[in-house]
């Protein structure tokens, strides 16, 4: 095991101390995984800096995943099916694990991501300037692309 770099730790003190001055959960959350930031990089940059881009990179994170699944009030009970699981956790696996996987190139990401936020072939053609057909060909391909390479990593892992 690494021994923590004297900034390191120097961030982590800090950042527990603005735990104590806060009940806010997105504050929390950020502060958690900020610190699991500077955990892993076990950096020697100043401690200010590395404070900053980790609340930074921390917030990017947290905002990106109430973009793909937003918070529902505990207190609607039409929204809530106790003891069903959460459909929105696949689709917030799925959707972390396209941004990140390396067997895809830049063209099937960017269509995949399209067509999951928009889900009409039709709009997309129309943005990329080609028919409808052929837009329909391009996300068949980056889907059978998709499959396969999510299939040796992550169903063989």
């Amino acid at each position: 095991m690494a021994v923590l770099s004297g900034q390191a730790q120097t961030v982590l003190i800090v950042l527990q101390a603005k735990t104590s001055g806060t009940t806010d959960s997105f504050r929390l959350d950020q502060i958690d995984r900020a610190l699991d930031e500077i955990i892993r990089l076990n950096s020697t940059n100043p401690a200010a800096f590395q404070v900053r881009s980790a609340m930074a990179n921390a917030s990017k994170v947290l905002r990106d995943r109430e973009r793909i699944a937003p918070r529902i009030s505990l207190d609607d009970s039409r929204s809530l099916q106790y003891g069903a699981p959460d459909a929105q956790l696949a689709a917030i696996d799925l959707a972390a694990w396209l941004r990140d996987t390396r067997r895809l190139n830049d063209g099937q990401r960017r269509v995949l991501i399209q067509i999951a936020e928009v889900d009409d072939a039709s709009a997309l053609a129309a943005e990329y300037g080609i028919a409808p057909d052929r837009m329909r060909e391009r996300i068949s391909r980056a889907r059978q692309a998709a499959r396969v390479a999510y299939a040796a990593e992550v169903v063989a892992a």
